[in-house]
């Protein structure tokens, strides 16, 4: 008897599966109509499962290829990390992205930024001065300026600290960009870094332009 003749005698029978069959040790399926081998019923499954991959009209759907993430695609993922506070997945992301571009300033920046806020301060600097390297406009270059100043300070280097920030706060005014927030907290590390030169009253004016 062939397979598909079997199949309708058992459909017929009792809609293949009826209520309280149940797979048991013996290869068998026990319930209160009739027994049938499991391998049989393992095979329904299996042709189950291949005609949900068909259409209505029997033909084979196309499973999409599934495409690869871009650079940009990582760093945007990245971004997403560093405002949940995930700084280690953050870093992955961005390193992704730089396996892919490595010439992306958006990359070394969130780099920068995912290590600075880990306390891996000497690394940072390192991914905010390659960020620089491949930023050659103000909009793009003082947030890396910036982060270079944090660390910097973190690490007691004020000189280079005051460097870095002044260039930062220079290259903001330039960009032409709103984010006063920004702006007062860049000015609070650089009066920082510049009381603790001897520098009082550049730190004071600093002060007063952070607002």
């Amino acid at each position: 008897m062939s397979l598909k003749v079997v199949c309708l005698f058992f459909i017929l029978a009792g809609l293949l599966v009826p209520a309280g069959v149940l797979a048991a040790d013996d290869g068998w399926s026990h319930g209160s109509l009739f027994s049938a081998p499991n391998w049989l019923l393992e095979q329904f499954d299996d042709e189950s499962r291949e005609m949900s991959k068909m259409d209505y009209f029997g033909t084979k759907l196309v499973e999409p290829t599934p495409t690869q993430p871009t650079a940009m695609d990582l760093v945007k993922e990245g971004w997403a990390y560093l405002e949940g506070g995930n700084y280690k997945d953050a870093l992955k992301s961005f390193e992704k992205a730089l396996a892919i571009n490595g010439s992306s300033p958006e990359a070394w920046y969130g780099r920068g930024l995912a290590l600075e806020n880990q306390k891996r301060y000497l690394s940072a600097i390192d991914a905010y001065t390659k960020a620089l390297s491949y930023s050659k406009k103000p909009a793009s270059s003082w947030g890396a300026n910036a982060g270079k100043g944090r660390s910097y300070l973190a690490l007691n280097q004020f000189e280079n600290a005051k460097e870095a920030l002044t260039l930062a706060i220079s290259q903001y005014e330039q960009s032409g960009e709103n984010m006063p927030d920004e702006r007062a907290s860049m000015y609070r590390d650089l009066a920082q870094a510049l009381e603790m030169l001897g520098e009082n009253d550049a730190a004071q004016e600093a002060l007063e332009k952070a607002g």
